[in-house]
């Protein structure tokens, strides 16, 4: 259940609430607890599958294990800190509390280590995403002129430029095909909102300064010819933005209560629970052994590429990258011979 907070705002606790709630003393291990998987057989992530036996998973499995875990800590974090808010303090202890809670919105993309979004979605195999719009480009789609359009990203010798054709004879998908086609060049892809008709695009939130000097010139239709328009691309309202609006006390603006910002939360916590339960299970079911006879075959086609590259250095690195991610059983067998 939730803690008792006001529907409205994080500055005022609710009193008389009747609904069962949570201790006032709620820590980060036990909210983590309450959404735990009922059986405790495997810590996530577990300490020797990272640091005390490198060689049973790669490098990139290892790397995403440890992704899962920085989302769910921060999530977990974030909500600590917006529960902690409901909780009956002094003024002076809860501006400093909200200092700390906007802090950690405003830190999301490093202390997350960009595994978690604007939306507060978990992005463990995938760069965070930000969505937004832009007016000016809706006239590509109904213009009923031929023409070409350039687009053009980055500062001087840095810019980066794509170009497409419109012609009016283009259906509308067949135009957002090329948008994509164009401007997937530059990390920037394009879907048309059946509800909200209206085209919106999605950037890696990493690329997002870059588009200060998004510009882009036509043929004299949608666009100048003669010179470069400079786009003004606006974020679409998001989770983190609701949160601070929250947060500054502006409900109204905000569009969400207290206790939906907490709900919200805690289920992208369960989501990513779900997540984290699915590769215990697969951690569990690797076989990690290594019969003799394979080990032995293994070290015997290392060795022979080792033999064949006759101090080539590029035969030699991808032979050791190889021998990296073997078990222990198979570098011991190529090491002596045998």
């Amino acid at each position: 259940m939730l803690s008792p907070l006001s529907s409205g705002t994080f500055h005022r606790p609710l009193s008389g609430d009747s609904t069962p709630h949570l201790p006032a003393a709620s820590t980060s291990n036990e909210l983590l607890e309450r959404v735990a998987a009922p059986h405790r057989a495997l810590r996530f992530p577990d300490e020797l599958f990272i640091s005390r036996d490198p060689q049973r998973f790669n490098t990139q499995l290892n790397q995403q294990i440890t992704a899962v875990q920085r989302a769910a800590d921060y999530l977990v974090e974030t909500e600590s800190s917006l529960r902690g808010l409901a909780q009956p303090m002094s003024r002076d202890m809860r501006h400093a509390q909200l200092r700390r809670t906007r802090q950690l919105l405003e830190r999301r993309i490093r202390q997350s280590g960009g595994t978690v979004d604007r939306n507060f979605h978990a992005c463990v195999d995938r760069p965070a995403q930000i969505v937004f719009h832009c007016a000016a480009l809706e006239a590509l789609l109904f213009t009923d002129q031929r023409e070409i359009i350039t687009f053009g990203l980055g500062e001087g010798t840095f810019r980066r430029w794509v170009s497409l054709v419109i012609t009016p004879d283009m259906p509308l998908m067949q135009r957002i095909f090329a948008l994509n086609r164009a401007l997937g060049q530059l990390s920037i892809w394009a879907v048309y909102d059946l509800p909200q008709q209206r085209l919106v695009f999605t950037l890696p939130e990493s690329r997002w300064p870059q588009l200060a000097s998004w510009v882009v010139r036509g043929g004299g239709g949608c666009f100048a010819a003669d010179s470069l328009t400079l786009l003004q691309p606006l974020p679409i309202a998001c989770f983190e933005q609701q949160l601070q609006q929250l947060l500054d006390g502006n409900t109204r603006v905000a569009g969400l209560s207290a206790d939906q910002a907490l709900r919200y939360l805690q289920q992208e916590r369960q989501k990513l629970q779900q997540q984290r339960q699915q590769v215990d299970r697969q951690l569990t079911q690797h076989n990690s052994s290594l019969e003799s006879q394979q080990a032995l075959r293994l070290a015997k086609q290392i060795r022979q590429q080792l033999a064949a590259s006759h101090g080539s250095f590029r035969g030699l690195n991808q032979a050791l990258q190889c021998q990296a991610h073997l078990p222990q059983a198979v570098v011991q067998q190529l090491m002596v011979g045998k």
